[in-house]
C-alpha cells in the first residue's frame, strides 16, 4: 500500500476512535458546523446536490452515489464554498469520504456500538431541497444486511432529496448514521447507514471498494429482506410480498417489520383478518410502531368495531 494512503488511513482511524470515546454534546449544536452541503458538477455539465457529515479535521462522509460522475466537488457552509477531494470510499455501502483541505473540524461525537435500538429519538438532519432541514423521529428498524458491521437502520424521521449524505443523530447529539435513501412509495421507509460501518472501514483500510451500484439499488434478499419488501410493496405486487414476507418471518420471527410486511400483503390481497393479526403482532413486538398503530386504526374505523384482540 503506498505510504500515503497508509498515512490517511492511520489518522482516519485515530480520529474516528476520538470520535467514539468522545462525551456527548449536553446542549443541541450548531447542525450547519457539522452537516455541510455537497456541490457536485457532473461531467455532462449537471449539478447534484447532498449533504455530508464532519468526521474529524478535514475529512468528511457522504454517500457515493451523491458523488457519481462527478467533475468537481465542492461542500458549501453558510455561503462559502471548498473544494472537495474524494478520498477512501466503498461504493457498495454506500459510503465516500472526502478530504476538505484547509476545513478543519473537532472529531464528531458518535453513538456506542450496541446503543442503536428501535424506539430511539432521532433527528435527521441534511439538506432537503438544497435548504438546511432537520427532522424528528425515532429507529423503527434495524435490518440485517450482508454488510459487515451493523444493521441498517430505518427511520420515521423523514429526509428528501438532497440530504443523502447528512446525518442522523441521537438526543445527545451523538452520530448515529448516514442518511441515505428512501422508498418513493412514500411511508416510513427512510433508511440510514450505522455508523459501525464507519468504523468497519476504519478497521480495513483500503483505496476504493467497488465503482458500480450500491447494494440497496439492486433489491433482492441477497442485500436484504426489508429492501425486496421495501420494492414489493411500492409496485403493490403483493402475492410475492406474501411470499418473501413469510421467509422473512421465518428467518427473523421477532423483526416487527417481516410481520409489518405480511400486514401490507394481506392488505393489498384483501384479507382482513390476517392483515389484522400481523399488525398486532407487529405492536406485541413494538408497542411504538406508529405505522401499525395507524393501520389498525383504519381497520376499526372501516368495520366500524372495536377489533378482537390478539390471540397471539
Amino acid at each position: 500500500m503506498p505510504r500515503r494512503l497508509l498515512s490517511t488511513a492511520q489518522l482516519f482511524v485515530m480520529a474516528l476512535t476520538l470520535a467514539l470515546s468522545g462525551h456527548p454534546l449536553a446542549d443541541e449544536p450548531a447542525w450547519e458546523s457539522r452537516v455541510l452541503k455537497v456541490v457536485v458538477t457532473r461531467t455532462d455539465g449537471s449539478r447534484e446536490l447532498g449533504s455530508a457529515v464532519s468526521i474529524a479535521g478535514a475529512r468528511m462522509v457522504t454517500n457515493c452515489h451523491v458523488l457519481r460522475d462527478a467533475s468537481r466537488i465542492e461542500v458549501e457552509q453558510a455561503g462559502a464554498r471548498r473544494q472537495a477531494w474524494p478520498d477512501q470510499r466503498d461504493a457498495y455501502r454506500d459510503l465516500c469520504f472526502l478530504n476538505v483541505p484547509g476545513y478543519q473540524a473537532d472529531p464528531a461525537p458518535m453513538i456506542d456500538l450496541g446503543q442503536t435500538r428501535v424506539g430511539l429519538n432521532v433527528k435527521a438532519v441534511g439538506y432537503s431541497g438544497g435548504a438546511l432541514a432537520v427532522s424528528e423521529g425515532r429507529v423503527i428498524g434495524l435490518h440485517t444486511c450482508e454488510c459487515d458491521g451493523g444493521k441498517v437502520i430505518q427511520t420515521s424521521a423523514p429526509f428528501d432529496r438532497g440530504a443523502s449524505g447528512g446525518g442522523l443523530f441521537d438526543q445527545e447529539g451523538r452520530l448515529v448514521g448516514i442518511l441515505s435513501f428512501k422508498s418513493t412509495s412514500g411511508g416510513n421507509f427512510h433508511f440510514v447507514l450505522p455508523v459501525g460501518w464507519l468504523r468497519h472501514m476504519a478497521d480495513h483500510p483500503i483505496d476504493a471498494v467497488g465503482d458500480g451500484s450500491t447494494f440497496w439499488e439492486k433489491p433482492g434478499t441477497e442485500s436484504g429482506y426489508f429492501l425486496a419488501a421495501c420494492d414489493l410493496a411500492a409496485n403493490k405486487r403483493w402475492r410475492p410480498l406474501s411470499r418473501l414476507a413469510s421467509e422473512w418471518r421465518t428467518q427473523e420471527p421477532n423483526n416487527p417489520e417481516a410481520w409489518m410486511a405480511i400486514g401490507r400483503a394481506s392488505l393489498g390481497l384483501q384479507k382482513t383478518d390476517q392483515a389484522i393479526h400481523a399488525f398486532q403482532r407487529v405492536l406485541m413486538l413494538d408497542s411504538t410502531h406508529s405505522e401499525a398503530q395507524w393501520a389498525l386504526q383504519q381497520l376499526e374505523i372501516e368495520r366500524g368495531q372495536s377489533l378482537p384482540e390478539s390471540g397471539v
